[in-house]
């Protein structure tokens, strides 16, 4: 996979000596600025005011956003000074099988220390998904939005946990499916261009998943066995099946992930193609 460039933001980085008043008046220039003075926490903050006053393109914000991710462990240094009752994680996830394409949006818990109420809104402060847990727990919990037609849009979303707001940055998948099927009726065409590696970030996941008839996983996820194919950038994998599927499978799920972190909040990107396994055995 390949590690990705941020051939603008980089060598902005490594020209300290610019001064301030270099860079052209956009609702960017903060954020270079304070990128090259080597204050992250300051760019990314400038960078989330930017977006809440402004209409900027994400393909002019984004390799800003990836830079700051880069410098900060993924993410994990861009902390706040407030505390959060709960480990949270926010998943945003493309689903789509031979007929259909849909989204959806997951927020999950863990390790909650006191009753917990949760609100997250998109840039246009439209309620997307909202959870109340109403007294202290360790357990796993996931709440999950309704079905969305559409892809979530790119921007400033907004994380309320018990009335205090969390801003939010959150990318588009890319134009280029992460993964795909030529076929639309059997899995031997299935195409994996995973993400581009950013920087102090884990490089994207890429596994096998299966589910009964009512998307219930069964067994853990297990690894796909990559090959390279011939590709004009070389980076893309066909893909060998798993072995036969176990007991009450219906589904198989070809999954692709990438995740980050925006301070203490976990964000993971999903993006998931499935098939019946009755066709998929037909055609193996």
């Amino acid at each position: 996979m390949k590690r990705l460039t941020f051939f603008v933001v980089s060598s902005l980085l490594s020209s300290s000596s610019l001064a301030n008043d270099w860079f052209p008046e956009t609702p960017l220039k903060a954020s270079y600025s304070a990128l090259v003075e080597g204050n992250t926490l300051l760019a990314w903050q400038e960078l989330q005011l930017s977006l809440s006053r402004h209409n900027v393109e994400e393909r002019y914000w984004r390799p800003v956003k990836q830079a700051i991710l880069s410098e900060t462990q993924c993410g994990r240094h861009l902390t706040s000074t407030a505390s959060i009752a709960a480990n949270i994680s926010l998943t945003i996830i493309s689903k789509g099988n031979a007929n259909n394409q849909g989204y959806q949006v997951k927020l999950s818990t863990e390790q909650i220390t006191q009753p917990l109420e949760l609100q997250l809104f998109d840039e246009y402060n439209t309620l997307i998904v909202s959870a109340t847990v109403t007294s202290p727990t360790k357990e796993y919990l996931e709440f999950e939005s309704d079905e969305l037609l559409s892809e979530p849009k790119a921007g400033l979303y907004q994380l309320a946990v018990n009335g205090i707001h969390y801003p939010l940055i959150i990318s588009s998948f890319t134009t280029t499916p992460w993964l795909h099927s030529t076929a639309a009726r059997a899995f031997k065409s299935l195409t994996i261009t995973p993400p581009n590696q950013i920087a102090s970030c884990a490089p994207a996941s890429v596994r096998w998943q299966w589910f009964d008839e009512d998307y219930n996983l069964l067994e853990r996820p297990s690894p796909m066995n990559l090959t390279p194919a011939i590709t004009d950038n070389n980076d893309s994998y066909s893909v060998s099946l798993p072995p036969a599927a176990p007991a009450k499978a219906y589904w198989l799920s070809g999954v692709v992930s990438q995740f980050e972190y925006q301070g203490r909040i976990k964000v993971e990107y999903i993006q998931r193609f499935s098939l019946p396994t009755s066709v998929i055995e037909t055609y193996r």
